[in-house]
């Protein structure tokens, strides 16, 4: 039976408490992330944690608000919710447009404690292999600390799905071998070209926080057994895959035993759940 794991992929936008203290938090959910959910008690957010067998979560931020005027929770909002849970792994989000990136970043991580840095190319509008982008890479593994990238399909109104073709991240990956990089979603509908990137760069990862029909089950089934076959995955990706759920769009839970079903190895689950998640997060401590 796997131990304990740690979902890399969360949106906290239901937290009632944090929706109170801070109002512009339900607009950000409602007409950004479209999410219809009812506000819940934060202690909805750790028993969904417990049902899935998960004991600690990463929250993410996003900051668009260069051009597509759109920021969904601040960084400080993220290390505020931090200080109410230690069940909660803080990420920052810099808008890449901004000429003082770098320093915010740098503020996140050394002042604010966050753990990591979540970008995200359609909603922000940068190629990834964009120059624009590379002093907040500098910094980022400078500091030591993993990008979690938006990869793949992009359903936001207002956004563009070349933005998240994994192969705009072939040039990140080479020119900073030492940056640690996490593609969400499997990068899904180009699930193959973003298992090749990650089988020839070892510092690319992949998270499962991909659903974009049915369920959880099916889903995955059909990315990791039938798209690439599960092997792949477990012979040779097994220190580059992560879980992730994409709350609150999926149950934790139902995602977690989409990942279980799959057929992994008991050691293979470890890692996925847990043990990778961990060499990501620790790397720049």
């Amino acid at each position: 039976m796997r131990k304990p794991g740690i979902d890399f992929h969360t949106h906290p936008l239901l937290v009632r408490e944090m929706v109170e203290r801070h109002p512009e938090l339900a607009k950000a959910a409602r007409e950004t992330y479209y999410i219809g959910n009812n506000f819940q008690p934060l202690e909805t957010f750790h028993l969904e944690l417990d049902l899935a067998g998960i004991e600690k979560a990463v929250v993410l931020p996003m900051d668009a608000s260069t051009v597509a005027g759109a920021v969904v929770w601040t960084n400080e909002q993220v290390a505020e919710l931090c200080r109410m849970s230690t069940r909660f792994i803080g990420f920052a989000s810099v808008d890449p447009h901004r000429e003082d990136a770098p320093q915010q970043l740098t503020r996140a991580v050394q002042s604010l404690g966050l753990r990591g840095l979540k970008l995200n190319p359609p909603m922000q509008r940068f190629f990834p292999d964009d120059p624009l982008a590379y002093p907040l890479y500098e910094t980022a593994r400078d500091l030591g600390v993993p990008i979690l990238f938006h990869a793949g399909m992009s359903w936001e109104p207002g956004s563009r799905l070349q933005y998240g073709h994994p192969l705009r991240f072939e040039n990140v990956a080479a020119d900073f071998p030492k940056l640690r990089i996490v593609l969400a979603h499997l990068a899904w509908p180009w699930v193959v070209e973003a298992v090749a990137l990650a089988l020839k760069y070892p510092n690319v990862h992949l998270d499962t926080s991909a659903l974009y029909f049915d369920n959880p089950r099916d889903f995955l089934r059909f990315a990791m057994t039938q798209q690439v076959p599960l092997t792949v995955f477990e012979r040779s990706l097994r220190k580059q895959l992560v879980f992730g759920s994409n709350y609150p769009r999926v149950e934790i839970k139902n995602m977690a035993a989409a990942i279980d079903s799959l057929g992994f190895s008991e050691e293979c689950l470890n890692m996925v759940f847990r043990r990778n998640a961990d060499a990501l997060l620790e790397a720049g401590r």
